[in-house]
């Protein structure tokens, strides 16, 4: 009688992991910087919140973040970066920080936002794309005139991250994930004190997966799933005389 509930309980397990996932793993990452983010009782939240249906990845953290993405992409874009040809010099940092960007929680600059990131010289040119190699440098005059134009540059990182990914503990047949959220990465430049460039890098991400994959699932975690009996119950079950 017991080898044949042992065996019914395996062919239950079986069949369950051949066609559907019996647990999944729900983990978040979620970083911000908290510049925009607003109290959730302002018209404005309350107003995208009748608009934006309710997708399952707010949190009480988080739940405001989202809804003032848009505003922070927006206000960024107003930067006004340099264009010489046209006799435009480019935000100052005194602009910038009057348009709601600042690395810094203090008027002091003392201290520092989280998920924020000062540079210099050719990190901040690498954090718009536009980093360059040094060049053979022998005469005092040409590497005095590479350190003055390095210095000459100065950026800032600030990140925004939110995103849940799911995925399938065990299954016998194939492995399911999804990737949902949002990560950008929001870099300025200046150059001798004035805008040169501002990017945004990432975006909405959208990313379901699915895998072959032939997973054993451990016999106590899964009979004990299914049974719902405890952990002692599902040992028992797999103790043969």
């Amino acid at each position: 009688m017991q080898r044949l509930m042992v065996l019914v309980a395996l062919a239950v397990v079986a069949a369950g992991c051949s066609t559907a996932p019996i647990l999944r793993k729900q983990t978040f990452d979620f970083k911000t910087t908290a510049l925009f983010k607003l109290p959730c009782d302002t018209p404005e939240v309350l107003e995208a919140k009748r608009e934006i249906p309710d997708d399952g990845l707010e949190t009480s953290d988080n739940q405001c973040n989202s809804v003032h993405m848009l505003r922070m992409v927006d206000r960024f874009m107003s930067i006004q970066e340099a264009d010489e040809a046209k006799g435009i010099r480019g935000d100052t940092i005194a602009d910038v920080r009057a348009k709601g960007f600042s690395i810094f929680t203090d008027p002091q600059g003392r201290k520092r936002r989280p998920n924020t990131k000062a540079l210099y010289g050719n990190d901040a040119l690498a954090a718009v794309g536009m980093g360059v190699a040094p060049p053979p440098l022998q005469k005092a005059e040409e590497i005095k005139a590479y350190t003055d134009f390095m210095a000459a540059h100065y950026g800032e990182e600030y990140e925004e991250r939110d995103i849940k990914q799911v995925v399938d503990r065990f299954c016998l047949n194939r492995r399911d994930s999804h990737e949902l959220g949002d990560a950008r990465t929001f870099s300025i430049v200046w150059r001798n004190g004035h805008v040169f460039k501002r990017i945004i890098k990432g975006g909405p991400i959208n990313n379901p997966k699915q895998e072959r994959a032939f997973l054993v699932c451990p016999g106590d975690f899964i009979i004990e799933t299914v049974k719902g009996v405890g952990s002692r119950a599902a040992g028992s079950l797999l103790v043969l005389p």
